[in-house]
């Protein structure tokens, strides 16, 4: 399923399409000059510490942009993080994480290519399936699990 969201809320590590830019024509006008035209491939690279600035590749150049500007570029994506999942089946396409997090991950059963059931999402934790048990992630480490519908 393909969905529209601003640029600012995509996960680190996925990619989309950029569809529109709802920006004054100046500030339009240069991004359209650094490659965010309409149907031009963006990747999210890179989060600051806090959240803001991000770092986005486009046309194989890293653009670094504030998320009051971010937030006015739509893009078509197919992927979501885990913590804005509903119920339903997915694919884990990416865990964005150090050697650690990916580490306990993969003890637990989750790790990249891998399908997951989710049955629950209360907010605060995500309750799935992987491979036939059930396990709970806090809603910080599922935000950093980014997953495609089956």
């Amino acid at each position: 399923m393909l969905m529209v969201v601003p640029l600012s809320r995509m996960c680190e590590g996925e990619r989309g399409t950029i569809r529109s830019l709802e920006l004054p024509g100046d500030i339009s006008e240069r991004l359209c000059g650094m490659g965010f035209v309409n149907g031009e491939e963006v990747q999210l690279l890179k989060v600051a510490p806090f959240g803001d600035p991000k770092v986005f590749r486009v046309k194989g150049t890293n653009i670094t942009l504030r998320n009051d500007i971010a937030m006015w570029i739509l893009v078509e994506t197919s992927s979501t993080s885990l913590s804005s999942a509903r119920e339903g089946s997915y694919t884990v396409s990416a865990i964005n994480g150090g050697w650690g997090f990916r580490e306990r991950l993969k003890q637990a059963g989750i790790e990249e290519g891998i399908s997951i059931r989710v049955k629950e999402n209360t907010g605060r934790r995500v309750q799935l399936e992987v491979r036939g048990r059930i396990l709970y992630l806090p809603r910080g480490q599922a935000m950093r699990v980014i997953i495609k519908e089956r």
